[in-house]
């Protein structure tokens, strides 16, 4: 990480771009080290999170790691948005909008990983809302300044941070009941609470809303280009392989692994599982609309584009546009681009 955020040939300048990353509440998170390499390329970084105070702690973690390597960034701003909360995802882009008149970058990392079935405040399962809805409403509310920003000044990059639980066990997505306790999925999925810990439909809810994440991403750039955009908007899908960050912690710590930080030991560092966002979001000629990005081993290794995605259901274009039907639904919001 630390040498290929410094090559100028794996990431372009980003003076004058503004970016926005969610979910960057941790130094031991994805969103830390994505937000780091943005703003060492001088992107103006804006990260979400649901406590300001932690927020605030992690912003002086990036400047004073930033300014120690030498990094001249633009401060990076604080907002508040909880992806549990439709209302707050309004009001965070109401805000948003007040203080930026473009948005260049947008990386939806925020994520939850394989806890007990909960309805938020909203009435959806916890997952699903938290990884996929609250990014598609947040989205959506913001096309019209993301639409602008592209026609007016340059590309704009867009990715869905999913996982490879969006392959593995072949988790599909109901969208006839997005609720479901206990969404389909493969076989091999049953195996599951033997290898993870936790039960099997935490993880089909949690594949799921990484699917969904997958699914998103591809419609989207199929309606960008529809709707005139082609070339001018990069809608691209990333997943990190097993990186060593907070998530595997706070999963066991619900009850939905056995042994996280024995598992992290599998995979690769968080600063690496970063890597395949910066490519997808900020390389001079890898960075290309509708792409999978990924560790070159699956699990673990350097960042490449065409990350392999074997699960059949995330090829089926039907499927996409009946979870964009059921997310514009359930989020009480029309996406039209």
């Amino acid at each position: 990480y630390p040498t290929w955020i410094k090559d100028e040939a794996n990431m372009k300048d980003l003076t004058g771009k503004v970016a926005l990353i969610t979910g960057v509440s941790t130094a031991s998170g994805l969103g830390f080290y994505i937000t780091k390499g943005l703003a060492s390329k001088g992107a103006k970084c804006v990260i979400t999170v649901r406590t300001v105070a932690k927020g605030e702690a992690v912003k002086k973690e990036l400047e004073t790691a930033l300014e120690a390597e030498g990094f001249k960034a633009p401060p990076i701003e604080v907002m508040r948005m909880d992806n549990c909360d439709f209302a707050s995802i309004r009001s965070f882009v109401e805000d948003f909008k007040s203080k930026f008149d473009r948005l260049d970058i947008l990386c939806n990392n925020a994520g939850v990983m394989a806890l007990p079935y909960e309805l938020t405040k909203d009435g959806y399962e916890v997952q699903i809302q938290t990884n996929h809805l609250s990014h598609f409403l947040m989205t959506s509310l913001l096309w019209p300044l993301i639409k602008k920003t592209a026609e007016t000044h340059s590309e704009v990059a867009i990715t869905q941070v999913s996982s490879r639980a969006s392959t593995l066990g072949t988790p599909s997505v109901d969208t006839k009941n997005l609720n479901n306790r206990h969404p389909p999925h493969g076989f091999y999925l049953y195996a599951a609470p033997y290898v993870l810990g936790g039960q099997t439909e935490m993880w089909a809810r949690y594949g799921q809303s990484k699917l969904s994440n997958y699914l998103f991403a591809m419609e989207l750039q199929r309606r960008a280009d529809a709707a005139g955009l082609e070339g001018k908007i990069k809608s691209t899908v990333t997943h990190p392989g097993l990186a060593a960050t907070n998530l595997q912690i706070a999963t066991q710590q619900q009850g939905g692994m056995n042994d996280g930080a024995g598992y992290q030991k599998r995979g690769h560092s968080c600063a690496d599982g970063s890597l395949p966002m910066l490519m997808a979001l900020a390389h001079p000629t890898f960075s290309a609309p509708g792409e999978y990005y990924g560790p070159e081993e699956g699990m673990k290794g350097p960042p490449i584009k065409g990350a392999a995605q074997e699960n059949p259901n995330a090829h089926k274009k039907e499927l996409a546009a009946a979870l964009w039907d059921a997310s514009e639904a359930a989020c009480g919001e029309k996406f039209a681009l």
